[in-house]
């Protein structure tokens, strides 16, 4: 009679732990998808923001190393150029890792010199010209008061301009979870 009774109760309660595992399923799934649709979301928004940054940091970039459309682009427009991208990337610094922010600052860093004065733009730590590349004082834009708005005491190298992009580059593709193709 025990055995029966026992029988009857494994009965009866099979079909309430069957019900109150696929309940508690149910639920980890709903919360899995929720974190894909937020996860996905950011993602969209981070490739948004990265089309609006791309093209002003790779001006800012030819601008620097003498590259590309480099004799087109004035000190004036370079200095606008980061006030636009510095008001998307703090606007939008909580979508994006604490790397990628690093990298961007690393980035603004090798352009200009930061906090180098009060009330004035950030002078830009470009060279005012290469040997064998190019020398902005020879463009038709150019004039002498331009040579105020470089760091002509602490230029950076291009090799270090080219490898903070490079680095914020990486970056990007590390926020925007893009493979490598090699």
């Amino acid at each position: 009679m025990a055995l029966e009774v026992a029988k009857l109760v494994v009965d009866a309660l099979t079909p309430l732990a069957v019900v109150a595992v696929g309940y508690v399923l149910n639920r980890r799934l709903r919360k899995v998808e929720q974190a894909q649709w937020a996860n996905q979301t950011v993602i969209t928004r981070r490739l948004q923001i990265f089309d609006k940054l791309a093209p002003p940091l790779n001006r800012m970039l030819c601008f620097a190393t003498f590259v590309g459309r480099w004799k087109e682009i004035q000190p004036a427009q370079v200095i606008a150029l980061k006030r636009e991208v510095d008001e998307t990337m703090y606007a939008n610094r909580l979508l994006f890792s604490d790397d990628l922010f690093t990298a961007y600052q690393a980035f603004m860093a090798a352009m200009f010199a930061m906090f180098a004065t009060a009330d004035a733009d950030a002078p830009i730590r470009a060279p005012i010209s290469r040997p064998g590349l190019g020398d902005r004082r020879n463009l038709p834009w150019w004039n002498p008061a331009l040579q105020s708005c470089f760091s002509t005491g602490d230029p950076a190298t291009l090799d270090e301009i080219s490898a903070a992009y490079d680095t914020l580059s990486r970056q990007f593709r590390t926020d925007l979870y893009v493979l490598h193709s090699r």
